[in-house]
């Protein structure tokens, strides 16, 4: 288990704080979500020798040096014949996921509180800082860490009769009903070995067509709704794909390359532009009437 987040002051950037994934195979979804904002992957392909998952945008009560709200990420890794505790501490998480986004649409809640416990300013900053003068604390925090998130129990949710969250490729809004029943039945088989697949919650997708060239096999998608999706969309039965689009490479675990129009520098520029542009509008207007 890797957790990700960044320190309060501005050179302290996203980072792993316990251990790094070997690679940042996340990178390859960047056109369907964005990790500053709740979402989840969860990959287990044939040809793989693990299955591989991943929780981002989950809010802190921590700001950095800007007074800009800093967020976790967890990715996770593990074998197709998982243990049964492995494939707990999973669902509990994505099940905890869906619950705070249906309790606040910033996504937070019991999960936040639990790692802003175990994440305070104070000790994070001296990890990201430093991290190779703090090799023990690293370890003592992935130690809590589990211990914390298997202590969660997941949430149960029902599935009423005549969904259709059994096809082999669906997409459907996280609130429809049933959703997130049928989303946890597929990512628990995905991690206990019973099918290959993938099942996402994703937040830059409004529409099937969104998804049309994700992945070919067993799909589960959820629209998280929270940017530009209708998080009650109903069930949608995906079309049979044939091969797949070429993914990016996956590169080394290092600093998020953010996508340039979703940095807070490029929104201010675009918001400072328009300005601009309304500003010279209203000049022009009142030279002609005078």
């Amino acid at each position: 288990m890797h957790l990700r987040t960044r320190g309060t002051p501005r050179g302290l950037d996203y980072a792993f704080i316990n251990t790094a994934p070997s690679t940042r195979w996340w990178d390859a979804y960047s056109d369907w979500i964005a990790t500053e904002r709740p979402c989840l992957l969860a990959v287990a392909e044939d040809g793989q020798e693990h299955w591989r998952v991943l929780l981002s945008g989950i809010p802190s009560t921590r700001t950095d040096s800007g007074g800009r709200l800093i967020y976790y990420t967890l990715v996770l890794e593990g074998a197709y014949d998982t243990t049964e505790e492995n494939e707990a501490v999973v669902l509990s998480l994505a099940s905890h996921l869906l619950a705070d986004l249906a309790a606040d649409e910033q996504g937070r809640g019991e999960l936040s509180g639990l790692l802003d416990g175990l994440c305070p300013a104070e000790g994070v900053d001296p990890l990201l800082a430093a991290p190779a003068e703090h090799t023990a604390a690293r370890a003592a925090l992935t130690d809590r860490l589990l211990t914390a998130i298997t202590a969660l129990e997941p949430i149960r949710y029902e599935t009423p009769s005549g969904h259709t969250g059994n096809a082999d490729r669906w997409i459907a809004g996280r609130t429809a009903p049933g959703a997130a029943a049928a989303f946890l039945t597929r990512l628990s088989a995905l991690l206990c070995g019973k099918e290959r697949g993938q099942a996402h919650l994703l937040n830059l997708v409004s529409e099937a067509e969104d998804v049309v060239d994700l992945f070919p096999g067993r799909l589960a998608v959820l629209v998280e709704g929270g940017q530009v999706g209708d998080p009650a969309m109903p069930f949608e039965r995906l079309q049979a794909l044939g091969p797949p689009r070429p993914l990016v490479a996956a590169a080394p675990a290092g600093p998020h390359p953010k996508a340039w129009w979703r940095t807070p520098m490029a929104q201010a520029s675009v918001a400072a532009l328009l300005l601009l542009l309304v500003l010279a509008g209203v000049l022009w207007i009142s030279g002609v009437i005078s």
